[in-house]
Parts: structure tokens; sequence; C-alpha cells
């Protein structure tokens, strides 16, 4: 027996789930708050710039009536007015010489550093620092003006940068519960997802150390994990039966195999030991093989029910005509019928099509008929039909034989089982398992019922996408034979 995997906690499913759960959401809200800040930072900038644009056309429009002089004049009266505007000026001549620049009092800036920038192409965006790398900067745009010159007009960026700089202090505050909420919720998420799979492990645990009754409890659910508790419960159960079954038949078939085994060896050891002629041991020989024979059949059968439960019987699958069937193997049991003084009908529906194995469903029919005889009383009646209905194609035999009580009727389909009104005919008990296997191969059903005394009927179902194409005529029924 094979020893379990080593453990290892952080290769868990659980661990790996929790992982992914916390990177997708910590992941997800860091992309939400990365487009907020861009965003954010994209619309303060729109802003700042709409307004320097807004102060640009201003002040163009006042040195096309009056020069820089009247720009100064403005500043300068809009600065001692308290009304001055954040914004730097720089008028340049048409030979690039500098005609007047003007800061308001409270920006931070060094004039010496205005006067030596470079001039700012038109229509384009020039940032300036004010001191240093990581403080705030002017951003800049030009306009050319009628005479040649250029007219500029910048902005400070303190106020955008100082609302960006708290905002990113929010995010990274804000990241420490959503990295904490991203991991108990993956942890949650991972415990309750996979609890129906603990279950089931539970579960396979008991069932290896012998625990067979074992079940999943279900959730109702519906989902997957509900569906797999469902068909990992049937399959338990399928198990269950199966080693019931096969427990069962293994005492059956040792209980049938020990009488004719002894039989056989206290024949042969009989005629090894004695001197008799050779016609007795011939005969005596020729009784052996026909036990032997017995036997033969007996496990041939156990095979073949054995591959068609586990779904490896190899079948010839072909169009069949049902009554074609049903005449074959009704005049196969006319002599035995005849011989019992019982009287046997067949009807069925013309060309009454299936696709199945032909020897397959022979042995389904000729088992049921041989039953039917065997169990109904001279001067009984047997009759064996096919038609065609909203279920498929469907094969009935009724007799008015001995029955079957309902206490019996579950165990009928068991291998190596014979009832109490079976036990004093002939027969192995393995003929209706045989049937019911087989139909069982060819995705069809069985249904019986029975009332002691009163006989029983039999009814074979096969689905309707096994049934081929009828006449127009195939509901008439026809009267094969009458035996």
């Amino acid at each position: 027996m094979s020893s379990a995997p080593p453990s290892r906690p952080w290769r868990a499913i659980s661990v790996r789930l929790t992982v992914y759960y916390s990177a997708y959401f910590v992941g997800s809200v860091v992309l939400l708050l990365g487009l907020a800040y861009f965003l954010l930072s994209s619309s303060l900038q729109r802003k700042d710039r709409e307004a320097i644009l807004g102060e640009l056309r201003e002040l163009a429009a006042l040195y096309r009536g009056g020069g820089p002089t009247a720009i100064q004049d403005l500043l300068a009266a809009q600065e001692a007015s308290g009304a001055s505007e954040p914004f730097v000026v720089r008028v340049l001549g048409s030979d690039h010489t500098i005609r007047f620049m003007w800061k308001p009092s409270p920006l931070a800036l060094d004039l010496e550093r205005l006067r030596t920038a470079a001039i700012v192409p038109e229509q384009d965006w020039v940032f300036l620092s004010l001191s240093g790398p990581d403080t705030p900067a002017l951003e800049i745009t030009s306009v050319a003006l009628a005479d040649g010159g250029r007219l500029e007009v910048g902005g400070s960026t303190a106020d955008r940068d100082e609302v960006l700089r708290h905002f990113r202090w929010v995010v990274l505050l804000a990241l420490v519960p959503v990295l904490v909420l991203g991991i108990a919720g993956g942890a949650l998420l991972a415990t309750s997802t996979l609890r129906p799979i603990r279950q089931i492990l539970r579960a396979v645990r008991a069932v290896t150390e012998g625990q067979m009754r074992v079940r999943v409890p279900t959730r109702q659910s519906g989902d997957e994990l509900d569906e797999l508790i469902f068909l990992f419960n049937g399959m338990l159960e399928r198990i269950v039966a199966l080693v019931e079954g096969m427990r069962s038949a293994l005492d059956n078939v040792a209980h049938e195999l020990r009488t004719p085994i002894m039989r056989i060896r206290g024949t042969a050891e009989l005629v090894v030991h004695s001197d008799a002629p050779p016609e007795v041991v011939r005969q005596t020989l020729g009784e052996c093989l026909e036990e032997l024979d017995q036997l033969l059949a007996m496990l041939n059968t156990l095979m073949d029910i054995s591959e068609a439960e586990a779904g490896a019987l190899k079948l010839r699958a072909e169009p069949v005509d049902l009554a074609v069937i049903i005449g074959e193997v009704a005049e196969l049991y006319q002599y035995v019928a005849q011989d019992k003084t019982v009287t046997v009908s067949t009807s069925a529906a013309p060309d009454l099509w299936v696709t199945a194995d032909r020897h397959r469903i022979r042995q389904v029919v000729a088992n049921l008929l041989d039953n039917a005889i065997k169990y109904t009383p001279s001067g009984g009646r047997v009759e064996i039909g096919a038609v065609r209905d909203d279920r498929g194609a469907v094969i009935r035999i009724r007799d008015t034989g001995i029955g079957i009580p309902s206490l019996e009727l579950p165990r009928i389909w068991q291998r190596l089982y014979r009832g109490e009104g079976a036990r004093g005919q002939p027969g192995l008990g393995l003929g209706l398992s045989l049937v019911r296997a087989v139909v069982h191969a060819h995705h069809g059903r069985l249904e019986v019922s029975s009332r002691p005394g009163a006989g029983s009927e039999f009814t074979v179902i096969f689905p309707g996408e096994h049934v081929g194409q009828d006449s127009q005529d195939a509901a008439a029924t026809v009267q094969l034979s009458k035996l």
C-alpha cells in the first residue's frame, strides 16, 4: 500500500487560494487607486493649464493694445490691490531679448532663473524647477506676438503637488487595511470553498480504513461542488453494492461449485480405483464432461455479467428487428412448451428495429421465455410481444405461472439467487442477472410485476435513441405464431 505524500503546508490549495485571492484583491485595489490618482492628477493639471491659458490670452490682448507697459501696469495694480494672480510673466522681443519679467511676491523664485530659462516653444508646455528636483515647478507656455516677440505665462504646481502628496499618503495608509482584508477574505473564501473537498477527503480516508458506510453530507446548494458530492456518494454506493455483490457472489459460487466438483472427483476416484469395463469408464467420463460443461457455462455467464456491470462487455451493435428475434426464440422453445402443455403466443410490431447486439438480445429474450415456460404449470399460457411507445421499443413477456412473492422481487436480479419456488427447478440462478446486465449494457431498463399464483410480467425497454425507423403501419401488431 502506497504511503501518503509528504505534507507541505505552503503548497496546500487553501494557501494558494488565499495568496491568489489576496493578490487579486490587493492588485485590483491598487489598480483602482492608481487610476484614481492618474485621473486626479490629470484633472488638476488640466485645471491649472486652463487658468494659465486664460491668463495668457488676456495678457496677449492687453499687449496688442498697450505693449509691455500695459501688462506691467495691470500686474502692478493687481498686486497693490491684493488681487494679484499667481502667474509668472515674461515678454521677449523679436530678437529674443527680455523686455519684461514679472513674478508674484509670494512665489519663491529667483528672477535670474527665469531670466536664463530657455525660450518656450509656442503651444508647448515646459516645466521650470523653482529650486530643486523635489520642489514645486513652474508650468509655462507661450504665444507669438504680432511684433515678432513672444509672451510667456507660467503657474506654480505647488498646490497641485500638495494635493497629490496628501492623496499618496492616503493611498499608502489605505493599503494596510486593504492587505489585511485581502488576506482575511482569501482565507475565508478558501476555507468555505474547500470545505466540501475536505469532507470528501475525510470520507476517502474512512473508506480506505474499511468504513464503507461513510458518506459526504450534501449542502443543497445546487452548485458544482454539490454535484461532485452527489456523484461521489453515488460512486461510494455503487462500490459498496459491487463489493457486497462480489462477496455474495463468491460465497454462492463457492457453494455451487463445491457439490459438482466433489461429485466429479468422487466419480473419477471411484472409476480409477475400480476394475470397471471400458463402457462404464466412458459413461462415467461422459457424466463428468456434462458436469464440467455446466460449471463452464456458469463461469462464462458470471464473466459476462461481471463484464457487463463493469461496462467492458463487447457489444456488436447492428440494426436488429425484434419481431425476427422473438420469432426465432419462440420457435426454439416450441418443443419445450409442447412438452409442458404450455401455450406460447407471440406478437410484435413489424419492422421494430433497435441498434443492439443480436446475440445478446436473443439471450435476453431466451432467458425470459425459458423462465416463463419453466415456472408456468401445465395448461398455462405465456405471451411474448414487442411494441413501440413513447418510451421506445418495449418487449413484454407475460405468463400465468406461480408468480414471485413481493419480498423476493428485489432479489431476483442477484447472481445465483433462487427463490423458494425456483429451488425445485433446474438452473444456476444466473439467467435474470445476465438479462439485467445485458439490458443495462444497451442503456435499457427492466420492469417486473408479479403476484403469487397469478403469474408474472417482465418488461424490457430500449430507449428511443436505440429504436430504428419503422414502416408507417408499425403500430399494427401481427401474430407470428401460436404454439
